[in-house]
């Protein structure tokens, strides 16, 4: 009799441990199922923000290089101010660019069921790199300018430009690892 209670106890026991486990592992399921829904949901929701802050800094980008390409070195004297605001509201951009990726930077590390989403992780990362590599591109073409501009007017006596500051980062990066610096462009004098 005795033998069979202990037997009891035991089959009691390995069952309890066996019925925890799987209540366990059932809501550890049920809880990371959630998570990565939750997760998928604001990859979509935070994707659109990203791309529109990108799209505004591409706009701006443009505008950027039309102003420089129809601008003599010398015309920068008549409106620093202007050309003083313009490189910080570039940088402003990018750091737009940079708070609306802070999402997407977190949960775009997973790799998901669900191709679509995996798509604008993708897309995400290339396109991150580019704007980032574009703005550093960007800076260190235009401080060229200014080095060459505020020499000249140390020289005529006009007033200098600011130079351009980087905005997150101050080096060409490889955000995706794909070996490749996607928008790092080869400054040359202008």
């Amino acid at each position: 009799m005795k033998k069979k209670i202990i037997i009891l106890i035991i089959i009691l026991f390995l069952v309890t441990v066996s019925l925890y486990g799987l209540c366990t592992f059932i809501i550890n399921f049920t809880k990371d199922t959630t998570v990565t829904k939750e997760k998928m949901k604001e990859i979509t929701e935070n994707y659109d923000k990203f791309s529109a802050t990108v799209l505004d800094f591409a706009k701006n980008r443009d505008y950027f290089y039309e102003l420089r390409a129809n601008t003599y070195l010398e015309e920068y004297a008549s409106n620093i101010g202007f050309w003083n605001d313009l490189i910080t509201n570039h940088a402003s951009d990018i750091q737009k660019v940079e708070t609306a990726s802070k999402v997407l930077k977190a949960d775009c590390t997973l790799k998901f069921a669900d191709p679509n989403v995996n798509s604008k992780c993708t897309v995400f990362k290339s396109t991150y790199e580019a704007a980032m590599n574009y703005f550093i591109t960007d800076i260190i073409s235009y401080n060229k300018s200014v080095d060459e501009y505020n020499e000249w007017a140390e020289n005529n006596g006009q007033p200098k430009l600011e130079k351009g500051k980087f905005a997150i980062y101050d080096d060409y990066i490889d955000y995706d690892n794909d070996k490749e610096y996607f928008g790092k462009e080869d400054v040359k004098s202008e």
